[in-house]
């Protein structure tokens, strides 16, 4: 069995080549802060939370620590790992800042940047789903080989790109933390968009768990008769409810195309009479009518 990839281990794992004979070569060099620029393949989009403020704090007192790892462009160099801190260190005032430059092709940046915001926990439940989306679609990986690469299970990295296929609505609250992964994953079990925003609303308003979440919902999927009755014709719902009205008793309509049935209920002899005798008299009068 392979073994898994180097995840946890820190960022010299990820870079094991910058490691060797450190004693006999500069580690880095300096950088005008201008000389930089963010990596195409960012999985990371939202870099103004609490994490990123307390990184300015740090870089005011200590300065950058951990050197930002970019590669040769037309302009200048690409940020591969720590453009974060790159963006902190803006923020911080510094003109200048160390970097380890690293030869590596699109795909290579891509996937070290995704690992890099990984080991640190820095990604989203949907960016982390967009960053595999994109080494699949534009670097042609398969979700094995992706598993193998990041160090996660392939169904997990299934259901993470599964989330993609959200309404907008569900993002926004996953990406709020209004909701949970987990939430999310279960909403996924219903068909259609419009039943998945209205089971948001009840999460939201009745404050559910995950578990009671998944629970409800495996429920409401086992009440074939009650999504039958969605999907009638309205017309037909609202005919239903006349006649129920003017019967005084549970009607249901039954149509296929142009042919069908109508259904009267009733439960003890006397309302079939009542019945029989209230058809009669319409027929009847029908009749005189005419």
């Amino acid at each position: 069995m392979q073994p898994k990839s180097s995840l946890g281990k820190g960022l010299g794992a990820l870079f094991p080549d910058l490691l060797d004979s450190v004693s006999a070569r500069p580690s880095y060099i300096v950088c005008g802060i201008e000389e930089l620029s963010p990596n195409r393949f960012q999985a990371r989009k939202d870099f103004n939370d609490r994490e990123q403020k307390r990184l300015v704090t740090s870089i005011k007192k200590n300065g950058i620590i951990q050197p930002i790892v970019a590669r040769r462009s037309d302009t200048g160099y690409e940020i591969i790992a720590g453009e974060r801190r790159w963006r902190a260190a803006q923020e911080a005032g510094l003109k200048e800042v160390p970097v380890i430059i690293r030869e590596a092709p699109d795909a290579t940046a891509a996937e070290l940047s995704l690992m890099e915001n990984l080991l640190r926990e820095n990604l989203n439940p949907l960016e982390e789903a967009d960053a595999y989306q994109t080494l699949i679609n534009k670097f042609g990986l398969s979700q094995e080989e992706l598993s193998f690469r990041v160090g996660k299970d392939r169904s997990t990295i299934a259901n993470t790109i599964r989330l993609l296929k959200l309404p907008r609505e569900i993002k926004s609250a996953l990406s709020s933390k209004t909701i949970t992964p987990g939430h999310a994953r279960a909403i996924l079990m219903l068909d259609s968009p419009g039943e998945q925003i209205k089971f948001l609303n009840v999460i939201m308003r009745k404050a559910l768990s995950v578990r009671e979440t998944e629970t409800l919902i495996q429920k409401l999927k086992k009440m074939p008769s009650e999504k039958k009755a969605k999907k009638k014709d309205p017309f037909l719902r609202d005919l239903e409810r006349e006649l129920s009205s003017k019967l005084m008793t549970e009607i249901h309509i039954r149509q296929r195309k142009n042919k069908g049935s109508i259904d009267i209920k009733f439960k003890t002899a006397e309302e079939l009479n009542r019945l029989v005798t209230l058809l009669m008299n319409v027929t009847d009068s029908k009749r005189i009518s005419r």
